[in-house]
């Protein structure tokens, strides 16, 4: 019985690298793509903000600094649009990167794990995207508890899944959908396009 659970131990740890290893290049190509759009950005506003200026300094007065804080604004509302664009392409990438992971064996092995560390309890509803369904009668197999039953939730788009504990009143979310909304939330916050 010990050396089974050494043997299950192991492969979570092998699993756990290996997600450990992917999400890691994911983040690296996301962050290698921003910077070059970045880069590209800034040399493309900073250059039409030179134009647009060099060609007001001629003008004078109170139409000038007028015209310089019209394209000041402009500008900044450019840079705005083009963050949430940017945003937008990172997300999508990673959206796009999770689809892939999904038709992956690594991905059952990934609901699994996460299955066995929250040590489900009696009479636990366990909700799975429509797609993810399919899945439910491998992740019975590794639940300990009695009467646990498997629910298809449109919600859930991006993976994952959620546990409603019928006993406790108490949800645990963990989709994917959720954990992408809060990495956008923390993108945005921190200011991921700051210089």
């Amino acid at each position: 019985m010990g050396t089974e659970n050494e043997k299950l131990q192991k492969f979570i740890c092998a699993v756990n690298d290996e997600i450990d290893e992917k999400v890691s290049a994911i983040l690296d190509d996301a962050e290698s793509v921003k910077k070059s759009i970045l880069s590209a950005a800034k040399e493309e506003s900073e250059e039409a903000a030179d134009k647009y200026l060099n060609s007001n300094k001629k003008k004078n007065g109170n139409k000038y600094v007028r015209d310089i804080s019209k394209a000041e604004l402009e500008m900044k509302k450019s840079v705005l649009r083009c963050r949430e664009e940017l945003s937008d392409k990172v997300f999508l990438a990673v959206e796009k990167r999770i689809a892939e992971y999904r038709g992956s064996n690594a991905y059952a092995d990934t609901l699994i794990k996460k299955l066995l560390v929250l040590n489900v309890g009696n009479g636990a509803e366990i909700r799975l995207s429509p797609e993810d369904i399919r899945l439910a009668d491998v992740l019975k197999r590794v639940i300990k508890a009695e009467n646990v039953t498997f629910v298809p939730d449109s919600a859930i788009k991006l993976g994952g899944f959620s546990v409603y504990s019928k006993e406790n009143g108490t949800i645990i979310d963990k989709t994917f959908d959720l954990a992408v909304e809060e990495q956008k939330s923390l993108f945005v916050s921190s200011n991921a396009f700051a210089e």
